[in-house]
């Protein structure tokens, strides 16, 4: 390349930074690699052993401080950045009897798998849907929704967001 170029370019480059644009080619390569770039490390999350600690959490820290009662299953890679691999999150959560989970959105879709209990709900766009072990629920990205349980024991799911 020579130096005409180089000097265009740069002119360019700063040009379009102005309209809040950039060259996808100076970037593809690190968003493409030719080889994969695996940050995090394979793991194993035992649902039985998880569930005494998570029940415990029940009674350590009540809904409305917890907001959400969840253990974060964290890649033993990704230590501090509560995610499973570099672009998914997971946690198992616990809703007791009597409790509700406020209002909240994300930009994230979300999915739920009851692994236990029955009689809770989750409500999206104030639509209840009742959940109960097995279930399957996927709530939209920025969609409002809340969870609670009027039924008489814990409900736990797995939540996985994008």
């Amino acid at each position: 390349m020579t130096d005409n170029n180089q000097n265009s370019r740069e002119q360019f480059y700063q040009y379009i930074s102005g309209q809040n644009l950039t060259p996808l080619w100076e970037s593809l390569h690190h968003l493409v690699p030719k080889t994969p770039n695996a940050n995090c490390a394979p793991a194993y999350w035992n649902y039985q052993e998880i569930r005494p600690l998570l029940l415990e959490s029940g009674s350590l820290i009540g809904a409305k401080e917890a907001v959400r009662r969840v253990l974060v299953l964290e890649n033993p890679a990704l230590r501090g950045q509560s995610s499973i691999t570099a672009t998914l999150y997971a946690g198992l959560q616990l809703i007791m009897p009597g409790e509700v989970a406020p209002s909240h959105r994300h930009n994230q879709s979300a999915l739920r798998f009851i692994v236990e209990g029955k009689g809770a709900f989750t409500a999206v766009d104030g639509e209840r849907t009742p959940m109960n072990e097995g279930d399957f629920i996927l709530t939209p990205q920025w969609r409002w929704h809340d969870h609670g349980n009027p039924g008489d024991e814990p409900v736990i799911w797995l939540d996985g967001l994008d």
